[in-house]
């Protein structure tokens, strides 16, 4: 009897040991882990990335209401991490009186300013996907019921990706409209990209809104041929069409004599040459709807 209670305080002492020894273990390979991941995340070298042809990129498209964008992403295969911050300008909620707003005045408390707003996410990435998509709204959502934000017309998105100790930021600037109330004349937030529709304002209201784009990046390039300027994207909600019209595309200086304005026909997965028109530091052709355009010129070869 004696012998086997010194056996069961053996047998507990030696579970108490190794429980202890385990919780050190634990603890310990916790703490080194964090530490690991701290030190790496500060050796972290994060570069600005402009442009780079065969490099990643960001293609935004508008929601049918006008309420939210989808990101699309491409070229991301080799990426392992990805993080996106979407900026941009409201309008300020007017005070209400017996439910009704009153009139944009100072008086009774009524603001009418605008606000900067914000919406901070990441993406994702154990698939290691070439491609990703992400809707991200201007606005918030609680138990489906949804308050947007009003009057966002333009912005920036930041991206943020990383691959392995090397982080690059883009920033890409963006300009949301409705085609029927500016008329037809949709612009880039830089005003050096202009598409210009001439149409029915019923026309252009089926439409619902287009959103434009600068690219940090395109899709593979002719063989021969290289970027002259800013590389842009117009596009409009899934199952919407965007009307043919007049594009016209602004550089920082003249352009050579043989420079074209190219369409990416993502159907067929290929660049088309537009007939273009150069006067000055200006590009002019006709386009027939939404996609990627870019001035395109023949490589020197020194």
């Amino acid at each position: 009897m004696i012998s086997n209670l010194k056996a069961l305080i053996i047998t507990h002492k030696t579970t108490i040991i190794l429980l202890s020894l385990l919780i050190l273990l634990v603890g310990g390979g916790w703490s080194l882990y964090r530490n690991y991941q701290v030190s790496s995340q500060a050796n972290i070298t994060e570069v600005d990335l402009n442009f780079d042809a065969e490099g990643p990129y960001a293609l935004l498209l508008p929601r049918r209401d006008g309420n939210a964008l989808q990101l699309n992403l491409k070229r991301t295969s080799s990426y392992d991490e990805i993080t996106y911050e979407l900026a941009y300008t409201s309008r300020v909620d007017e005070t209400t009186v017996g439910g009704k707003a009153p009139p944009p005045t100072d008086e009774g408390g009524v603001s009418t300013g605008t606000i900067d707003r914000g919406v901070v996410g990441k993406i994702d990435t154990s698939e290691k996907k070439g491609e990703y998509q992400q809707e991200i709204l201007f606005g918030t959502c609680s138990k489906n019921v949804c308050k947007y934000d009003k009057g966002v017309e333009n912005g920036t998105l930041t991206l943020r990706i990383r691959k392995g100790a090397k982080a690059y930021r883009m920033v890409t600037t963006w300009h949301l409209q409705q085609p029927d109330v500016v008329l037809g004349n949709l612009i880039s937030g830089d005003g050096h990209f202009n598409y210009e529709i001439k149409a029915a304002r019923a026309d252009l209201s089926l439409i619902g809104h287009t959103i434009i784009n600068d690219l940090t990046g395109l899709p593979k390039l002719p063989e021969e041929k290289q970027v002259l300027g800013k590389v842009y994207a117009v596009n409009v909600p899934l199952a919407k069409e965007l009307l043919p019209g007049t594009l016209t595309l602004e550089l920082a200086e003249n352009p050579p004599a043989e420079a074209k304005i190219y369409h990416f026909n993502e159907g067929e997965n290929k660049w088309l040459e537009l007939d273009t028109k150069i006067s000055g530091s200006k590009l002019t052709t006709t386009a027939s709807g939404a996609g990627i355009f870019a001035v395109l010129n023949t490589r020197r070869v020194k």
